[in-house]
């Protein structure tokens, strides 16, 4: 009676495991319709710092820290912000920075006070670097339009500041704009065209901030 008492036990075990398995199975094989488990991976593009200044920049004994832009929350995102109505934002499908488009500008005009060998030294805001001015910007743009009826063009707007770091004192602000029209409608001709916008507002950017703070060493030091 005792061993007709176990097996009795463990059938219900048996029967729940012989049905489970085929539901595993089904699981297993539906794993594929789980919504973005088959998503593409988006095709990664990046921006290049620019280069080639002006012959009679002033080299700056100064230290500058470069804040990550502030930008509306359309313009923090790695996503490639592109409209086809003036009211009304889009993204190109499978296509994204390789970082948000805030950090990437602030990469940029490190890189590019960098390439213009004439400040002492450039850093990110935060890496520990003594500074003695400080850049301040506020994203506004930085999206492809593709209106109808009207030429294709990437349309970019930074307004910047410059802080003197001990007071800190706004010395100069000015805003920094570029629409650069597009040769096409792919995907790379639109990046090619970003890239083409960018470099003109880096190149801006950098030449008028070296005189800004050449000006200002300047009275500090009576020259």
């Amino acid at each position: 009676m005792t061993a007709t008492r176990s097996r009795r036990r463990h059938r219900p075990f048996r029967s729940g495991l012989t049905c489970l398995l085929p539901l595993l199975l089904l699981l297993g094989g539906c794993a594929s319709i789980i919504p973005g488990a088959d998503r593409k991976p988006p095709q990664l593009y990046e921006l290049r710092p620019t280069g080639g200044f002006a012959g009679k920049l002033p080299r700056v004994r100064a230290q500058l820290l470069v804040e990550t832009p502030t930008a509306s929350a359309s313009l923090r995102s790695s996503r490639i912000a592109i409209k086809m109505q003036p009211t009304k934002l889009d993204y190109l499908a499978d296509s994204e920075w390789t970082d948000l488009a805030t950090n990437l500008m602030q990469t940029l005009l490190v890189e590019s006070f960098d390439n213009s060998a004439r400040i002492a030294g450039v850093a990110r805001q935060g890496s520990g670097l003594r500074t003695d001015f400080l850049l301040k910007s506020d994203l506004r743009e930085f999206h492809a339009e593709m209106y109808e009826g009207a030429p294709a063009r990437i349309r970019i707007r930074l307004h910047v500041r410059l802080v003197r770091w001990n007071d800190r004192d706004i010395v100069a602000s000015r805003t920094f704009e570029a629409a650069e029209i597009l040769v096409g409608a792919s995907n790379d001709a639109i990046v090619t065209g970003f890239d083409a916008a960018v470099d003109g507002v880096l190149k801006q950017i950098v030449e008028w901030s070296l005189r800004q703070m050449h000006r200002q060493r300047g009275r500090l030091t009576g020259r």
